[in-house]
């Protein structure tokens, strides 16, 4: 499995050794070290790593500090904290921040190679959707028809031909209730639709920002979407095509 490791320790000889080790085991991998937290920082911004290994205790920025700029560039990275004995109210705090694992030393070389592959793994899978939620916005934005996301009751994305369709801007539209875009006397069936766990199609009336309505049909069925099931619903206007702004 082809992968990119970076590990940072503020010891060298720990560090060529872990370097060598995760080699020996996993024969695809590229591994990268850096000394300390702002050299870590200078290379995971560069890089998206599958995975990251960083000691706790370092001079100048300790690893919590590290981890919480981690978080800020590559949040879907997962990081491997390494503590050593009498360390365990860190280990949990790094946990708490969003570790992935902590791992005491002195380490043992099956059981970090082990968690190491779980890492990865994750980091495949995660970057994996990240691909398919591209491709996803790509086509959404092409469709003539208007297509919301929903979850929970409320929308968490729109692509470009809804906003033509009802007059709103993006930031205007997420969170809105799906019935907002009805008037009042179809709030009831929009409700019991996007309820609903079961492919849909019914015609409705929907309601522009300015206050005009035009008639759609309106299909909609749940999906995986960004690791949760969610709702789609696309609308094919039923008298005349969107206007232009």
């Amino acid at each position: 499995m082809s992968s990119r490791v970076l590990i940072i320790d503020d010891d060298p000889d720990l560090l060529i050794a872990l370097r060598d080790s995760i080699l020996l085991r996993l024969r695809e991998a590229v591994v990268d070290t850096a000394p300390s937290g702002p050299a870590a920082l200078e290379k995971i911004t560069v890089i998206d790593y599958d995975a990251i290994m960083t000691d706790l205790k370092m001079p100048g920025m300790d690893g919590l500090t590290l981890m919480h700029e981690i978080l800020k560039q590559r949040p879907r990275t997962p990081t491997l904290v390494m503590t050593g004995h009498g360390e365990h109210d860190l280990a949990v705090k790094s946990l708490q921040t969003g570790a992935y694992a902590f791992l005491h030393k002195p380490l043992d070389r099956d059981f970090l190679i082990a968690w190491l592959k779980r890492a990865i793994q994750l980091r495949h899978l995660t970057r994996d959707l990240e691909d398919s939620e591209s491709r996803f916005r790509i086509l959404a934005d092409a469709a003539f028809e208007g297509i919301a996301i929903t979850d929970h009751g409320r929308v968490v994305d729109v692509n470009h031909s809804f906003l033509l369709m009802f007059g709103y801007e993006r930031q205007e539209a997420i969170s809105m209730a799906p019935i907002e875009f009805h008037p009042p006397e179809f709030h009831d069936v929009v409700h019991r639709m996007n309820q609903s766990g079961d492919e849909t199609r019914y015609e409705a009336l929907c309601l522009r920002k300015n206050g005009s309505t035009f008639r759609a049909e309106i299909r909609g069925k749940s999906v995986p979407y960004q690791g949760r099931s969610v709702r789609v619903t696309a609308l094919h206007r039923l008298d005349g095509p969107p206007p232009h702004q």
